[in-house]
């Protein structure tokens, strides 16, 4: 009888193509410029490769893969779990070789795609700021100036405070789009390529894990969940799509959509962008200096933010403490710290650190 063979010249592939994207991986995290280089060329055409055949099916791939899993796990279980018990080595091993090339598929997308767009240039130098420690009076100075951005806009307010869009989700992501094709074509750290977000079907679900949006890097999809406030989407959109093109930390990606949003043509999205960042930079400055905090509260925020606050956290109340943002949030700050971004989830706020160093120098 033919001695059974687990590893197959397909197998073998594989395992070479993970071992290069892990060796890939190393590299980033050991040398910079090599890290900027991956980020801005090679992986940047594996990303833009995956959008563009993802941009073709209309609904999430990455959601349908992940609402598929559980199912597929047990018809996977049941269908080997036969063949576990007999001797017949053949079978078996033809059920277990797909399970393990599609995890080290999965393992080589991060590892030598996105992985290593942590490891490059800060934003910070590839925008010429300069980033340190911030103050009390330079948070409060940087909210003023948000504040007097957002009151030249003409947006519209529900009688309960909250401000509304009258686009539709794919009108607005257009207009996203075209901000960010028109970011890009001014900056040379970040390039534009054609992908369509995708709007997470199960959203208000997925509001539970107080998470407004995701990045598919295996499937190179732009996720969003639009359960949350109108003014939250147009942001999201932008956060997802500046991760979609190799900016990988989290601060970073907030203060592009920033950036993105804020040069928009359209009212409601550059109201998203200042809105968003003015949201971290009161929450900082509550923290750095509460006295301070509740003088610009009184004198300086509009009844409209206000407003916007205060609807904000009234949508939020039943998401507040739900078991899956625990769960979630704990993955989150592991996975965050294992790539070097030692603040976990709270990086996600250092963008207050950018906003502070743009408008010091502006």
């Amino acid at each position: 009888m033919k001695k059974a063979k687990f590893f197959t010249p397909a197998l073998w592939v594989t395992v070479a193509v993970t071992a290069l994207s892990a060796a890939v991986y190393g590299a980033a995290r050991l040398f910079t410029p090599f890290a900027e280089w991956w980020a801005k060329y090679p992986s940047q055409w594996v990303r833009a490769f995956l959008a563009a055949v993802t941009n073709i099916i209309p609904f999430s791939v990455a959601e349908m893969i992940l609402l598929l899993l559980l199912p597929a796990i047990i018809i996977y279980i049941l269908v080997t779990n036969r063949f576990i018990r007999g001797e017949d080595k053949e079978n078996y091993y033809r059920c277990l070789r797909p399970l393990l090339m599609i995890v080290l598929l999965l393992a080589s997308s991060f590892l030598g795609v996105f992985g290593p767009c942590y490891f490059r240039k800060g934003l910070d130098e590839n925008l010429g700021l300069t980033k340190a420690p911030v103050t009390a009076e330079e948070l409060a100075y940087t909210a003023e100036r948000l504040i007097e951005e957002i009151e030249k806009l003409d947006v519209n307010i529900y009688k309960d405070g909250s401000t509304f869009t009258d686009k539709s989700y794919g009108e607005t992501i257009d207009d996203v789009k075209a901000a960010f094709k028109k970011y890009c074509g001014e900056n040379q750290y970040i390039s534009y390529f054609n992908s369509n977000p995708k709007l997470i079907s199960l959203s208000p679900v997925m509001t539970y894990t107080h998470i407004s949006g995701l990045y598919s890097f295996f499937t190179g999809e732009a996720n969003i969940n639009f359960n949350y406030p109108d003014f939250v989407f147009p942001f999201t959109v932008a956060h997802e799509m500046a991760h979609q093109r190799g900016i990988a930390r989290e601060d970073e990606a907030n203060f592009v959509a920033f950036l993105v949003c804020t040069g928009s043509d359209d009212s409601y999205v550059r109201y998203s962008g200042y809105m968003n960042v003015l949201e971290y930079v009161l929450s900082a400055l509550s923290k750095a200096d509460a006295e301070r905090y509740k003088v610009l509260v009184k004198n300086t925020l509009t009844d409209e933010i206000k407003g916007e606050l205060r609807a904000f956290n009234t949508f939020f109340e039943k998401y507040t403490d739900s078991p899956a943002s625990t769960v979630v949030g704990a993955i989150n700050d592991s996975y965050l710290s294992s790539q070097g971004q030692t603040a976990g989830s709270a990086s996600y706020g250092l963008v207050v650190d950018l906003a502070v160093a743009y408008y010091k120098q502006k």
